[in-house]
């Protein structure tokens, strides 16, 4: 798998978290993540995904 790929899946992986911690207003409990930080999370790995595959040579 290329990891523009991976990086995207946990991207949307982190983002359906994040939203689901926005609704229920509850911080993830491991580490009291808030819903704020993990959608700056998806953020972050949306963009390291497009410069990834814009970088990939085919």
């Amino acid at each position: 798998m290329k990891p523009g790929k991976i990086v995207l899946i946990i991207g949307i992986i982190s983002m359906i978290v994040g939203i689901i911690s926005r609704i229920t207003m509850i911080p993830l409990p491991p580490a009291n993540l808030e819903a704020r930080a993990l959608l700056l999370f998806a953020n972050t790995c949306f963009l390291l995904s497009i410069a990834l595959s814009l970088t990939e040579k085919k």
